[in-house]
């Protein structure tokens, strides 16, 4: 988290995060494999990602290999960029209007990059620089990471990880359906999915997972 933060402060950054995913059916979506940003986000983003993704101009499964730094504002104009439900979904809550990525070398069907959504529209060139002094570092960095293993959960779907997340703080199927705007019995079948998925039987298993 540090890192997040001195980075972010360098760049200019509102909110800055490190994710890891993988590309799933063909590339039509994708998983979560590591995500973290230095500033709370609401539960519903992961799912707003998940709804979007593909809108992103610097989408991961097209750029995951690029080396240069780069930013949405080089890709679209912020008139374009503001069209996007993408944009209103992601952007707009946190008064950020552009994004750098900086993508660090990754396994094939996956993708690893630093992201930094800012309230200023374009990447100045002393920041390019920056970026391209830090990434070889980074890339080091990563390459003496031993990541730990990666758990089941990283399988669930966006819905089936706040399910999953409000079951471990203690709601209840009819707490969590109200929540949700979804029905007790859409809740139970989501609930189903996640022990299959998670190898567990009960909801006490599946929130210590989740805590651990």
């Amino acid at each position: 988290m540090p890192v997040l933060d001195r980075l972010g402060s360098l760049l200019g950054a509102e909110k800055t995060g490190y994710g890891e995913f993988a590309f799933v059916d063909g590339g039509r979506s994708y998983v979560r494999r590591h995500r973290l940003t230095n500033r709370a986000e609401p539960a519903s983003l992961a799912e707003e990602y998940q709804r979007w993704w593909h809108q992103d101009p610097l989408v991961c499964r097209v750029h995951a290999r690029a080396v240069d730094p780069m930013a949405v504002s080089d890709r679209v104009s912020v008139r374009s960029f503001q069209r996007l439900e993408y944009f209103d979904h992601v952007h707009r809550p946190f008064r950020t209007v552009d994004s750098a990525r900086l993508f660090l070398p990754a396994p094939r069907m996956t993708s690893r990059f630093f992201w930094f959504d800012r309230g200023r529209w374009g990447l100045k060139h002393r920041e390019r620089a920056l970026l391209e002094l830090l990434r070889p570092h980074l890339v080091l960095w990563r390459s003496r990471w031993t990541a730990p293993a990666t758990p089941p959960a990283s399988e669930l779907t966006a819905r089936e990880d706040e399910i999953l997340r409000a079951v471990a703080d203690g709601a209840t199927n009819r707490e969590i359906a109200d929540e949700l705007w979804i029905s007790p019995h859409t809740v139970r079948t989501h609930l189903q999915h996640i022990f299959q998925k998670l190898g567990v039987r009960t909801r006490t298993e599946a929130a210590s997972l989740v805590r651990r």
